[in-house]
């Protein structure tokens, strides 16, 4: 059982090591991306002065003035390469695509609305659809928990033969589980990705696949922007598909990881009184703000109860050990 003095060490030692690990990254990335941004400026420093000593008609001013609203047109997403009428970026197709990344954060930035009623309009539709959005996809991988019930099931009555090795047979089920995400959620798509996008390489399409489905959207590379993108239409509502079930089963491994034993580490942050404290302050088991820690649980056996046969990923709520309380007195009685 931790005191408070224990678990409030251990949160500022994690915050310190959130903290370093932030700094590490940015180590890391600056290592990595100064050379090829050196490099880039360069050969566009380089570019830039053979097309003025090329055509010295053209006023430096000029061409500056010209660059801007290139780069600018490229920020919504219009191809200059290219006519621009044949970008369609809000026909139907993209703009569904673009109501899906919304809602459910991923949030590219290719396609954006340039007008202040259209910025107004995607403020309301995302303060109202992120909320239905993660209802619904809250809805769906409780569903399928009940189902990976049952396949856990089968898993522990073939292989399982006593209860201590049930840890073992719920980290082979999740391991199984994580495979099979990684084949069908990142590897297959990545190879088609690759095959469907021109200038795409391997690493670009797993790349894509990941910023995506981890809604961090950084928008730097999304499928399908290409106006000639054959099939663009047929293309974007697929790839709308894509992201919808991808987002989806991520959310179901979190629950899944979240939801075993030996993996809340959340333990080691929380005291037996703070615990308590907001097990009284609740006023139903459903309402639980701590999601993590079921109210009738307490913190220094949390880590090594065993789960029971039927529910390894379900959290199990203070009403169901209520009933079975309530019954075993009245079958004494």
């Amino acid at each position: 059982m931790l005191n408070r003095y224990t678990t409030k060490l251990n949160l500022f030692l994690f915050t310190l090591l959130f903290i370093l690990y932030l700094c590490f990254g940015a180590y890391v990335f600056s290592f990595v991306e100064q050379p090829t941004e050196q490099m880039v400026i360069n050969e566009m420093a380089k570019t830039r002065k053979d097309f003025l000593g090329k055509y010295p008609c053209v006023q430096e001013d000029d061409f500056e003035s010209f660059i801007v609203t290139l780069l600018d047109a490229n920020k919504h997403g219009v191809d200059a390469r290219t006519n621009f009428t044949t970008v369609d970026n809000w026909s139907f197709a993209q703009s569904f695509f673009f109501a899906v990344t919304v809602v459910t954060t991923i949030g590219y930035g290719h396609v954006s609305p340039l007008s202040d009623t259209g910025r107004i309009i995607c403020i309301i539709y995302a303060i109202i659809g992120v909320p239905m959005t993660l209802l619904l996809l809250t809805i769906i991988v409780r569903k399928l928990l009940i189902l990976l019930n049952s396949t856990y099931i089968w898993f522990r009555v073939r292989f399982s033969s006593d209860t201590r090795s049930e840890s073992k047979i719920r980290f082979v089920h999740l391991s199984i589980i994580l495979i099979f995400s990684l084949i069908f959620l990142f590897i297959i798509p990545s190879i088609v990705f690759t095959y469907l996008e021109e200038n795409w390489s391997f690493i670009d399409a797993f790349y894509f696949c990941f910023i995506s489905l981890t809604t961090i959207g950084l928008g730097d590379i999304v499928a399908g922007d290409s106006p000639t993108q054959r099939n663009r239409l047929f293309y974007k509502i697929c790839l709308t598909v894509y992201l919808l079930v991808g987002v989806t089963i991520m959310m179901l491994v979190v629950a899944m990881i979240s939801l075993i034993p030996e993996l809340r580490l959340i333990q080691f942050f929380l005291s037996e009184q703070e615990v308590e404290n907001e097990q009284e302050r609740l006023s139903t088991s459903e309402k639980s703000g701590l999601l993590w820690l079921p109210r009738s649980v307490s913190i220094h056996s949390y880590g090594s109860r065993n789960v029971p046969v039927g529910q390894p990923y379900r959290r199990q709520i203070n009403e169901t050990d209520n009933t079975a309380t309530m019954t075993t007195e009245t079958s004494k009685s």
